[in-house]
């Protein structure tokens, strides 16, 4: 006996456990965003010569990824926009295009 299927829901995106985000706390007085991903669901930023990604926590709050070196923090956005490229693709949506992930790949 087979059971009736049932539709598939979308489920929302899950942070890997390995990002810890933490909330945005400004070390300097310029804060430079210079790339949104597909959404603007994460922010490519640059602050006191160090590079993190940003998100929003809601009610104008924003928090923080991968804060570090240039190489550091870019594995870090390139990992969470291809997942939420990912995301895009199982529920059969378009992903918008996003510079920072043509020919990229994850060093594991």
């Amino acid at each position: 006996m087979t059971r009736a299927r049932q539709p598939q829901q979308a489920e929302p995106e899950q942070d890997e456990p390995a990002f810890a985000w933490v909330p945005y706390k400004p070390i300097g007085n310029l804060l430079r965003v210079t790339h949104t991903s597909c959404c603007g669901r994460f922010e490519w930023a640059s602050e006191g010569g160090q590079f993190f990604v940003l998100r929003s926590a809601g009610g104008g709050d924003y928090e923080e990824t991968g804060r570090g070196r240039h190489r550091q923090a870019m594995d870090v956005y390139i990992a969470l926009a291809e997942r939420h490229r990912d995301e895009h693709l199982r529920r059969g949506e378009a992903a918008e295009p996003d510079t920072f992930l043509k020919g990229s790949r994850r060093r594991g």
